[in-house]
């Protein structure tokens, strides 16, 4: 017999398991994690691509590096590449009005969340965009895929991802991710399934300027918000000292603002919650290091590169040959902390960002892998069983998005020794295996289940742990 594990087709061992039921994990003692593990990974990436003035190369160099993201969930899948839906959007939305300042920012140029298809100029010749509005990559019953591009995956995505840099510079990328995700694009149906986790990843080198209400705020005169990029960092902090939009300043113990005229990140969190549990969402984000300034509480106007008068950059570096900055990212940094360890930073401010989707995929991988996460109690439950039994409660659960789930708990197993289940006994049973290679958590922990048979199409694992 095979023993596997967890979401692929749980391949069978021998081993054994006791006949009692396992006790209920007391969250209101410990704190308990919890996880659902699909059986058959799905997973529904959406990348959000600044298009606006500064980031081509930086496009340039996400599309080079992708094959990175692709070899990472490739390798990483015990049963190779989950079943994929990968969409693309830009930054750029309709603000409902003209600013002369910025003419990129026309109303009629604001894509408005709608994923993009468009075969581009970079595009390799033996490839080519997808024939619907976003990937699809699925496997097949009888074996192969089903895929609507041509070609690789890896070439497919850059084909599709390098939107240019005639976008606009009021960069909107959490709105733009709400835009794609809340059903007001009939074009993109079909991008999100039910039973599919959730994959968020934002490329940009200046912060967020979601607008509540854009008509009106971009109406407003310079007098009032300041020009240019200044009309969305004046909006971004509360500091001790008010900011000009007129004049340099530094300023002092300093957060990120929720009630100015800009849409506070904490409601794209609760917004992404009415279309995905958290617990089934990751976030990743490239962009500017918000720790040079927002995290000692001080943030920086002055001169800038492009500007009279703008926030500081907070990094810096060279692409094939060509300057590049990031400003700091402190309202998506203030979004991605929603995530905990579901979120993840890299600096825009590198030459190379291949380690950066290779960390995305492994951010997936531990997201529907049964690698447990989260300071777990290493209480030992079970003295009679070699090894430490952890407080742990496993289900299968079928059907987990029907009105009527049925869920079976699944007991321990047996041991002969702390790696190896015992022979005969009942199945299913779990187990909890050290196998810090693959599980690159904090615990290095790994949920395996032992079975006769394949669990029933549809089915996810459920697993509960008390915590430290």
């Amino acid at each position: 017999m095979l023993r596997a594990i967890l979401f692929a087709s749980l391949l069978s061992c021998v081993a054994g398991c006791p006949d009692r039921s396992i006790a209920k994990v007391d969250p209101e003692q410990s704190g308990a994690f919890t996880k659902n593990i699909p059986i058959s990974a799905e997973i529904d990436i959406l990348f959000v691509i600044d298009n606006s003035g500064s980031t081509k190369q930086k496009q340039t160099l996400f599309a080079r590096n992708f094959e990175q993201f692709v070899t990472a969930i490739d390798t990483k899948f015990p049963q190779g590449r989950p079943n994929l839906h990968i969409g693309v959007v830009s930054s750029t939305i309709d603000l409902g009005v003209n600013v002369p300042s910025a003419p990129a920012c026309h109303p009629a140029v604001g894509e408005n969340g709608l994923l993009q298809n468009t075969r581009r100029p970079q595009c390799d010749p033996a490839s080519g965009p997808p024939t619907g509005r976003f990937i699809e990559d699925i496997a097949l019953p009888t074996g192969g895929r089903r895929t609507n591009y041509p070609g690789e995956l890896s070439k497919a995505l850059p084909c599709i991802a390098q939107l240019g840099d005639t976008g606009c510079g009021f960069e909107s990328p959490l709105e733009a991710m709400k835009r794609a995700l809340d059903g007001s694009n009939p074009q993109n149906a079909g991008f999100l399934r039910e039973d599919a986790f959730l994959a968020v990843v934002i490329l940009t080198d200046e912060d967020d300027c979601s607008a509540k209400k854009p008509t009106e705020f971009f109406s407003l005169p310079t007098s009032m918000v300041g020009p240019d990029d200044m009309r969305c960092s004046s909006q971004a902090f509360l500091c001790d000292q008010p900011i000009s939009t007129s004049a340099p300043g530094d300023y002092t113990n300093c957060r990120v603002r929720t009630d100015s005229y800009l849409t506070a990140p904490s409601a794209y969190a609760e917004f992404l919650a009415t279309v995905k549990d958290p617990s089934r969402t990751v976030v990743a984000l490239i962009a500017g290091d918000p720790k040079s300034d927002i995290s000692f509480g001080r943030v920086v106007f002055d001169a800038t590169v492009s500007q009279p008068l703008g926030l500081l950059p907070s990094c810096n570096t060279t692409i094939d040959g060509n300057p590049q900055i990031g400003r700091p990212a402190n309202r998506l940094a203030a979004f991605l902390g929603t995530y905990g360890n579901r979120g993840l930073f890299r600096t825009v401010c590198q030459a190379d960002y291949s380690q950066a989707l290779a960390d995305i995929g492994q951010l997936l991988f531990n997201a529907v892998s049964p690698c447990l996460e989260g300071e777990l109690s290493t209480r030992d439950v079970d003295d009679r069983n070699p090894g430490t039994q952890l407080d742990c409660e496993v289900s299968d659960v079928v059907d987990p998005f029907a009105a009527h789930p049925i869920e079976t708990q699944i007991p321990r197993c047996a041991m002969a020794d702390a790696t190896t289940p015992a022979a005969g006994g009942t199945r299913p049973c779990y187990w909890i295996a050290s196998n810090p290679a693959a599980c690159t958590t904090a615990t290095g922990l790994e949920l395996r289940v032992e079975r006769t048979s394949p669990p029933a199409a549809g089915t996810e694992l459920r697993v509960s742990c008390a915590l430290e």
